[in-house]
């Protein structure tokens, strides 16, 4: 891979094209670097430990009810797994909406039908916050108008998703002890279980992110 070849990549690059950023990604990756010098070379800044943690084990086959985006995951994708697919999924679209909205904003996640504080809303790390190494998210509506307010989280990604489904878990637990709770629709143990199942699947995560900052 030639320097021209790169050069002309970054000047073609834009966050609200993932086509471009998979290519300029690819470019980088064919001249030896590593998916964390690819991230900070497209996004200007270093990524969180959580980030790679959850690129490394493929975020979109955790089945954590979370839908991941193109950018950044994608672009974490080393050529020895195939490298960033040259086109973004259905996600693009609200994708562009964030860049557009705010193009500080890197959407991360959409929590998946779940009755909790994030239902409908898109986490995102925030491009100033991560160039002073602060893991916060941030939340905006996936639908973002102009409008529209940014609502800061007060955690990670790793935290922000632990707490949202600790208070699925929750509510699932509390309508399963209804006298109402019964016939169609009624909360099981199954449910119950299969929400502690992800909650514990996130503990881990977050236990194995504590082991390597060690």
């Amino acid at each position: 891979m030639t320097e021209d070849v790169v050069s002309r990549a970054r000047a073609e690059a834009s966050r609200g094209d993932y086509a471009s950023m998979a290519h300029l990604a690819r470019a980088l990756y064919e001249t030896g670097l590593g998916p964390r010098e690819v991230i900070r070379e497209c996004y200007g800044t270093d990524f969180p430990e959580e980030f790679f943690l959850l690129a490394r084990k493929n975020p979109y086959m955790l089945d954590l009810l979370i839908d991941f985006t193109n950018q950044p995951w994608r672009l974490a994708i080393p050529l020895s797994q195939g490298g960033p697919p040259p086109e973004p999924d259905s996600q693009d679209r609200i994708e562009r909406r964030a860049f557009a909205y705010d193009p500080r904003l890197v959407p991360l996640a959409l929590p998946l039908g779940l009755d909790t504080a994030l239902k409908g809303r898109v986490v995102c790390y925030h491009l100033d916050e991560l160039r002073v190494g602060c893991p916060t998210t941030f939340g905006i509506w996936k639908t973002a108008g102009i409008d529209d307010e940014t609502e800061c989280y007060d955690g990670s990604l790793l935290e922000i998703l632990h707490q949202h489904h600790a208070d699925f878990l929750r509510r699932l637990t509390s309508r399963s002890n209804l006298p109402s709770n019964r016939g169609t629709g009624a909360v099981d143990n199954e449910a119950i279980e299969d929400a502690q199942d992800i909650l514990n699947r996130i503990e881990a995560l977050q236990h194995e992110l504590t082991l390597t900052q060690r």
